[in-house]
């Protein structure tokens, strides 16, 4: 059993990375920006909504750019998690 252990834990052999390596722009991307905050409504009916844009290469993804309108709320559940 041991020897399946460390067989499980052994580190891969990787090549060094170089400082170019580290600043080059990446093979697979995926930039997500939140952007245009618009203020709509008056008083207690008031709220802002953003512009949700991505760009990707990754191919799991069919549309490779896309852009959304989303209201403040709508990104509160990431608090939690």
């Amino acid at each position: 059993i041991e020897d399946t252990t460390a067989d499980a834990t052994r580190r891969l052999n990787v090549k060094k990375q170089t400082l170019d390596d580290a600043y080059a722009a990446p093979a697979n991307f995926l930039e997500i920006d939140v952007v245009n905050p618009v203020t709509m409504g008056v008083g207690k009916k008031r709220y802002t909504d953003y512009e949700v844009r991505m760009r990707t290469n990754l191919p799991v993804f069919r549309v490779k750019e896309s852009s959304v309108r989303r209201r403040y709320s709508d990104f509160e559940w990431l608090r939690t998690e």
